[in-house]
């Protein structure tokens, strides 16, 4: 928690105050009573505005007095051109570097020797020709990486080789975030808790 300081406008932690009051002892967490008597204010957050995180960043405002209540107000500013471009870079290098392992932790499937059947092979080739199409894809880099034949989160799920997507074998219902595998090998009904 924050507290202001009205008489010299500044803003203090609990700590500033416990130290700059080194012979009063203060009941914890600081009542509004202790803190009126060293003309101080709990500092009241204001909603942040909603913003977009690619091009903007929220900063603090001033302090404003309401109803006898301050509060810390905060508005949208652009960011720097220079710092967009940067974190776009950045961001595309790593998803290319992890295009790039999946590439070459795949590599193995589409050798001649390779123990896979002529349809496995088909769906490795297919795999890798999605991931290195993925930086030409609307999005990029904000798209997520196709997942790959060889990456079965749980024995159950089944894999799409169109989409390139592993799916559960149940829908998943409406707030329900994580799969139990063993829920499900015990009656094939449940499975997202």
């Amino acid at each position: 928690m924050r507290y202001y300081d009205i008489t010299n406008s500044q803003i203090k932690s609990e700590r500033q105050i416990r130290n700059e009051n080194p012979n009063t002892s203060f009941t914890l967490p600081l009542s509004v009573a202790a803190l009126a008597g060293l003309n101080m204010a709990i500092l009241q957050e204001d909603t942040k505005p909603s913003y977009d995180a690619d091009t903007q960043k929220v900063i603090e405002g001033d302090i404003e007095e309401r109803s006898g209540s301050y509060y810390q107000t905060y508005s949208v500013i652009d960011r720097p051109a220079e710092a967009i471009a940067n974190e776009l870079a950045n961001k595309k290098a790593n998803i290319r570097a992890q295009r790039d392992a999946k590439l070459a932790e795949s590599d193995w499937a589409i050798l001649p020797d390779s123990p896979l059947s002529d349809a496995d092979k088909t769906i490795y080739q297919n795999f890798r020709t999605a991931l290195r199409n993925v930086p030409a894809q609307d999005g990029f880099p904000n798209n997520t990486l196709p997942e790959g034949p060889n990456e079965q989160p749980y024995a159950s799920w089944t894999y799409d080789s169109t989409n390139f997507v592993w799916n559960a074998p149940l829908p998943k219902p409406e707030g329900l975030v994580s799969w139990n595998e063993e829920a499900y090998q015990e009656d094939n009904t449940t499975g997202w808790f």
